[in-house]
């Protein structure tokens, strides 16, 4: 199964088996199914739930949030995950407040799902990752599965069971993915899921040795690390394990961090702009955990610059396989 038939599949198990769901958003009833075809299929199903709307990410949050105060259980798509901003107000100043402001006698259960990232040739508008920017809302709850996870499952959990409000990120690069398992993996590769809701998925090149660097990310990332790690067994011989969080906010550090016992170089990737971003919160936790002692400790993430819509240009702006290796290479494992 690919990518986004497992969200189209949950969302459908969703509706049909929930009545406090709806959906919406922009272009999402047939036949044209949203931008990215995630709903397609699905107004059909339901026509009263599944409704296209106007262009407002403001009206579309805002009103999430009183379909929620109400009973509902909104999910809400956000086309491109740039114009989560437009919403702002509503989300920030509005829907993760309402609980602590009221005293939680009022609960708010919103998931906005949105999409991110770049690869795509969209340009500086619709190709950006703002995770730094919502994961400094408090009380804001921020997932980002990968390939390697099961999407469809974490969005129904998330959907049906959590309180408050959540956003549910879906990389654009993923879309057409096959989902990665323990029984299709590649050659070489090996997985490892902790438990719970929202897993961390953990990608080793060498099952026998103990890993010499320890990569962190999430989200379309582990697209671009699946070959690198391939990469760096077969040119290198370094054994890597690369761990994913599909909760990245809050940020549980104690099921992501395991595996870095006996590893020299910790690296975190992002595919927003390095300085500010998500992988500097990791950065702290290791070092006031005391994690970095005799460890070398990177982060890598975009340049700081609007994303260009020539793909040429664009490769050079985000992290790449090239630029990482290079980088292992400045520490003198390779």
């Amino acid at each position: 199964m690919r990518f986004v038939q497992s969200i189209n599949s949950s969302l459908d198990s969703l509706l049909k088996d929930h009545k406090e769901i709806i959906l919406y958003g922009e272009d999402l009833q047939d036949p044209y199914g949203g931008a990215f075809k995630v709903t397609k299929g699905l107004s059909t199903k339901y026509p009263k739930r599944v409704l296209s709307t106007p262009i407002s990410e403001a009206t579309l949050i805002g009103m999430a949030g009183g379909m929620a105060i109400g009973g509902i259980r909104p999910i809400v798509e956000i086309m491109f995950g740039d114009f989560i901003t437009l919403g702002l107000d509503q989300l920030l100043n509005h829907l993760v407040k309402y609980e602590w402001m009221y005293n939680e006698k009022v609960n708010v259960p919103v998931t906005i799902r949105t999409t991110m990232g770049g690869r795509r040739g969209y340009g500086p508008t619709h190709s950006q990752s703002l995770e730094p920017i919502l994961a400094s809302i408090p009380g804001l709850k921020i997932i980002s599965p990968t390939h390697f996870h099961n999407p469809g499952e974490i969005l129904r959990h998330t959907a049906l069971n959590e309180s408050g409000t959540k956003i549910f990120i879906e990389y654009k690069m993923n879309y057409p993915k096959d989902l990665i398992s323990e029984s299709n993996c590649k050659d070489g590769l090996s997985l490892k899921y902790s438990t719970g809701h929202y897993p961390v998925v953990s990608i080793s090149n060498s099952e026998f040795v103990d890993p010499e660097v320890l990569i962190i990310s999430h989200g379309g990332n582990a697209i671009l690390i699946e070959e690198l790690l391939i990469d760096l067994l077969l040119e290198y011989e370094l054994p890597v394990q690369a761990n994913f969080p599909s909760l990245i906010k809050p940020l549980i550090f104690d099921e992501f961090f395991f595996g870095y016992e006996n590893c020299e170089l910790i690296i975190i990737i992002e595919e927003s702009p390095k300085n500010f971003g998500w992988g500097n919160e990791i950065v702290a936790h290791i070092t006031e955990s005391g994690l970095a002692e005799g460890r070398k400790v990177i982060r890598i993430g975009a340049d700081e610059l609007p994303i260009p819509s020539s793909k040429f240009l664009e490769k050079k702006i985000l992290p790449g396989n090239s630029h990482i290796i290079e980088i292992i290479c400045s520490t003198g494992l390779i």
